[in-house]
């Protein structure tokens, strides 16, 4: 095979200087053929090199986005699993079970490839680029079906919340009705009886409300509520204690006034009731105090002339006195002479 200068030469050797070109000698078309394989050559090289370049970029870009994707599933499946959730706080328990199979899917994820493609093989950059992208768009969406997933368990357990602290509210008001009935009349202050009316009031304000999305609107007020009627109830206990206080004070008022009635009765001078006998005899009943009388004690005495006595009566005297006539018992008139008929 003939180098392509020999070529060149044995045309030029051949060829009839009639049909030979005009104007280009062979060394100046030798350099021409040289030059344009030059640049072909460099024209293929740049190309690649540009190739390379651009698939290393791209590379680069989507390791960085594939990284941040991971990293942000990662984030929303700590979130997802930082509280525990159960299906009693929900007001639809089946959500539960689309929360657990996206956590399950996002940490099934492989992450970024590993790969370490060459800096001068734009092939594979270029499949190392489309590796990293997919990764970033499957962590991407889901982790956006993760967060959807906890949003709606979320949701759920708010809205549970949400009603069960509006049902306390309304329940706290019709107790609260209930009290303030009750205790009319009955309690040591009636401001307390209006502050819970006031506390009502507000209670029923805050339960009519629409678009509440935070229970706190309801517990807020089911605490004042209650306060309200503590301080009611308080009231009412201290009415009632006084009250209790005050009867047994007059009790034992009165119980110290009748012992003093009595001790004042037993202190006064008492009467005795005797039966007594009279000097005649006789019997009767009748009080006699302490002293009792008697009669004066006589004697008698027989003289020795038998016609008087000494230091006495005779008995003919007494027998007189006794009856009502004289002393001497054959006198007329004598009780005991003999009756005439």
């Amino acid at each position: 095979m003939t180098k392509p200068s020999e070529e060149v030469e044995t045309m030029d050797d051949a060829t009839p200087e009639e049909s030979k070109p005009k104007g280009i000698k062979p060394a100046k078309l030798t350099a021409i053929i040289v030059a344009v394989i030059i640049v072909a050559l460099a024209g293929i090289g740049g190309g690649y090199a540009y190739w390379t370049h651009h698939e290393g970029n791209a590379y680069r870009e989507a390791v960085a986005q594939a990284e941040n994707a991971d990293k942000n599933l990662m984030k929303a499946v700590d979130e997802a699993t930082a509280t525990e959730y159960k299906a009693d706080q929900l007001k639809e328990p089946k959500l539960l079970g689309g929360l657990d199979a996206a956590i399950s899917k996002a940490k099934a994820l492989k992450g970024i490839p590993d790969d370490n493609p060459s800096e001068w093989l734009a092939w594979q950059l270029a499949s190392a680029r489309k590796a990293n992208a997919t990764d970033a768009d499957e962590a991407d969406a889901q982790a956006k079906a993760l967060n959807a997933a906890l949003k709606a368990v979320r949701d759920s357990k708010l809205a549970k919340e949400l009603d069960g602290a509006k049902d306390q509210l309304k329940r706290g008001i019709d107790s609260a009705g209930k009290t303030l009935k009750d205790t009319d009349g009955k309690v040591a202050d009636n401001a307390t009886r209006d502050s819970l009316k006031k506390a009502i009031a507000e209670a029923s304000s805050a339960l009519s409300k629409k678009g509440v999305t935070d229970p706190k609107t309801y517990t807020g007020q089911k605490a004042k509520l209650d306060a309200a009627v503590k301080r009611v109830t308080d009231s009412k206990a201290a009415k009632e204690k006084a009250d209790a206080e005050a009867a047994a004070q007059a009790q034992a008022q009165a119980q110290a006034a009748a012992q003093a009635q009595a001790a004042a009765a037993a202190a006064q001078p008492q009467s005795s009731y005797s039966q007594s006998y009279n000097r005649y005899g006789g019997s009767g009943s009748g009080y006699s105090s302490n002293r009792g009388y008697s009669a004066p004690q006589q004697s008698y005495t027989p003289s020795n002339n038998g016609n008087g006595s000494s230091g006495g009566s005779s008995l003919a005297d007494l027998i007189g006195a006794a009856s009502g006539g004289h002393g001497d018992p054959n006198a007329p008139g004598d009780p005991y002479a003999p009756i005439v008929h």
